[in-house]
């Protein structure tokens, strides 16, 4: 069946936020006297807040994961994008743009709540270019489970196998595979394991890639822009 909608994971795919968020809870951690691995911030990508909230308290003694961690990111991620310090991940505009020439449709599906994925987006221009919005609240489960893909299928009116998902982490590869939807790789700072890169329809290192692959596989539907 034709591919008819495609659905953007948020942080790390479309947003240049991995970099941003990585830096800002490794200033948090080193206020308290910690460092901040880049394997052990790995855990924490893709998934639930409550589950990144529990893996700082259990592995950093005396802090709090929602107190002492994730409080103060919101509040210096949200400054963050107030000063502009957000930019997009190179092509997003371009594939929105060939998105919208050949009239395939488009959500987002994010772990992240509701605030960060609206404010995020904004700060970005591109809020008021996607079709639906999927964010934690309003699914039970987040990533690594289907839930989040499942509901934009829903929301796009469309069938999981009408769908393609873009994805850069392995939360969000599992995600796609219990939903199965077919799903691209664009890594970013976390490189594919080989389990992850044999599950993906392909792996490219930019959204400009994703492009090519709609023109090569004439990706379109009968709403098509010409």
């Amino acid at each position: 069946m034709q591919t008819k909608y495609i659905i953007f994971d948020m942080d790390g795919l479309m947003i240049d936020s991995e970099k941003l968020s990585f830096n800002i809870i490794k200033s948090i951690l080193r206020e308290h006297g910690y460092d901040l691995s880049l394997d052990f911030y790995a855990k924490t990508i893709g998934v639930s807040r409550e589950l990144s909230e529990q893996l700082f308290t259990r592995t950093f003694p005396g802090i709090d994961g929602r107190r002492d961690v994730y409080a103060v990111f919101f509040q210096r991620y949200f400054d963050a994008l107030k000063a502009g310090q957000l930019e997009a991940k190179p092509g997003l505009y371009q594939l929105l743009n060939e998105l919208d020439k050949r009239g395939i449709r488009r959500a987002v599906a994010s772990s992240n709540d509701k605030s960060i994925v609206e404010a995020s987006l904004k700060c970005i221009g591109v809020y008021n270019r996607m079709d639906a919005l999927v964010y934690s609240e309003l699914v039970e489960r987040v990533k690594p489970f289907p839930d989040l893909f499942l509901q934009a299928a829903k929301m796009l009116g469309a069938k999981p196998e009408e769908c393609l998902i873009l994805e850069d982490s392995q939360a969000g590869v599992e995600a796609a595979l219990s939903a199965h939807i077919p799903v691209i790789l664009i890594p970013d700072m976390i490189p594919p394991t080989a389990e992850m890169l044999k599950a993906c329809l392909r792996s490219y290192d930019s959204l400009y890639d994703v492009i090519d692959y709609i023109k090569a596989n004439d990706f379109r539907t009968d709403a098509t822009i010409f």
